[in-house]
C-alpha cells in the first residue's frame, strides 16, 4: 500500500469503488460507461488503487476486467459503503415522514 489512502480525495475513485462494490467484477468498458470517467482518468485511478490494495485487474487478451481485492481494507470500506447507503436511505425517509 502507498503512503496514504487517496480514495476520499477523487470522485472518480469513489464512483468506481461504489460500482465495485454492486458488481463482482466488471470490464473496464462497462466500467468507463457507467463511471463516465474518461479512459486517460480511469486508467490513473486503476493504477492507484490497484497499488493500494483495493482492486486487482486480471487481463484477457485486449479484456480487462477488474474487481475488488479480498482484504481487511476492502471489507472496511464495504462496511463504509454499507453504513452510509443506510444513512442515506434513513434521511431519505425521514424527509417524508
Amino acid at each position: 500500500m502507498s503512503e496514504g489512502l487517496t480514495l476520499f480525495n477523487s470522485k472518480g475513485k469513489f464512483k468506481i469503488l461504489k460500482i465495485l462494490l454492486e458488481e463482482d467484477e466488471i470490464n473496464i468498458s462497462a466500467l468507463i460507461r457507467k463511471t463516465r470517467i474518461s479512459y486517460k482518468f480511469m486508467e490513473r485511478y486503476l493504477l492507484e488503487l490497484e497499488r493500494e490494495g483495493i482492486i486487482r485487474q486480471k487481463r484477457f487478451g485486449k479484456i480487462r476486467i477488474i474487481s475488488l481485492e479480498d482484504n481487511g481494507l476492502t471489507r472496511v470500506l464495504k462496511e463504509f459503503f454499507l453504513t452510509l447507503e443506510k444513512i442515506e436511505k434513513e434521511d431519505y425517509v425521514k424527509g417524508y415522514v
